[in-house]
């Protein structure tokens, strides 16, 4: 199954990758492709997962991140956010 990573999760992770660079590029490089290699392994099982909410999302957690993503033809990962965040809140707007 082909994993799509949209634009918002993109921007996610690149926002993400910029903040831990500030302190460490190298911590940095390992969190990004951590992620990255993350939302490859959904194709494997995208199942797996806990449903997120009503929205048909499902969330993966990667360290202090939660992957949130769509199984249908092709596994969607919508965004990537920090698990502290009040994500229900920001995914509700994303499907306004």
């Amino acid at each position: 199954m082909k994993v799509l990573v949209t634009e918002p999760a993109q921007d996610d992770i690149r926002e993400i990758g910029e903040y831990i660079r500030q302190d460490s590029p190298p911590a940095a490089a390992r969190l990004v492709e951590g992620l990255l290699a993350a939302c490859r392994e959904l194709a494997r099982n995208p199942n797996r997962y806990p449903k997120a909410s009503t929205l048909g999302l499902r969330k993966r957690a990667h360290g202090a991140y939660l992957i949130f993503y769509r199984v249908g033809p092709v596994i969607e990962v919508v965004r990537i956010l920090h698990a502290a965040r009040d994500w229900t809140h920001l995914l509700d707007t994303d499907e306004d």
